[in-house]
């Protein structure tokens, strides 16, 4: 299973998994044991079996966006544990490789397109969130663009640019969260496309 273990590079910024710097082999003995101590008491519990490639599995990708002033550009990644802050993340160790290209990609296409991020403390701004399911087996890939407003210019033009890098997307969705809150998806969606 390990032929080569590489710790993750954003492991102790990262809240997105916490065992990332061990072995896989030590990860799934360190599952074991919590399984038994949490379980044990109610009966027998069987061996947590492993998975043959245990990167790059996760196939709902989320990554939450900002502008970082300091290096001047938009950044996307994951919350730091206990904060609002993002630790930027282009590839990420458990997440599928597509999805994190096409997170990547929006992240250029908002240059391009001249969008601007959403700013949680003023309230404004456009892109908050991106979301990406894939699904191993269909082939079919979800992208939910959520925005802190309903407004999209450039809608189709958009649109269009993320389908011409990724001609396997199947379905694009705006989500529109507008509230000041926590929660990552809001009340009202359109389909772009698909």
């Amino acid at each position: 299973m390990d032929q080569k273990h590489i710790p993750c590079p954003n492991f102790r910024k990262c809240g997105g998994c916490q065992l990332q710097n061990l072995p896989y082999a030590e990860q799934l003995l360190h599952k074991q044991r919590r399984a038994v101590s949490v379980l044990g008491e109610l009966g027998h519990v069987e061996n947590i079996i492993g998975m043959d490639e245990p990167a790059h599995y996760r196939n709902k990708v989320h990554a939450a966006l900002a502008y970082d002033r300091a290096k001047n550009k938009t950044i996307s990644g994951i919350y730091q544990p206990g904060s609002h802050r993002i630790v930027p993340v282009d590839e990420c160790m458990i997440e599928d490789k597509l999805a994190d290209e096409i997170i990547v990609d929006i992240r250029r296409l908002l240059r391009d397109f001249k969008m601007t991020t959403y700013n949680e403390v003023t309230g404004r701004g456009f892109l908050r969130h991106v979301l990406v399911k894939r699904g191993f087996q269909t082939g079919e890939v979800m992208v939910v663009l959520v925005t802190g407003t309903p407004i999209f210019p450039a809608r189709n033009n958009f649109t269009r640019a993320l389908l011409k890098l990724h001609p396997e997307i199947t379905t694009i969705i705006q989500n529109v969260n507008d509230r000041y809150t926590s929660m990552l998806l809001g009340q009202n969606e359109k389909t772009l496309y698909g």
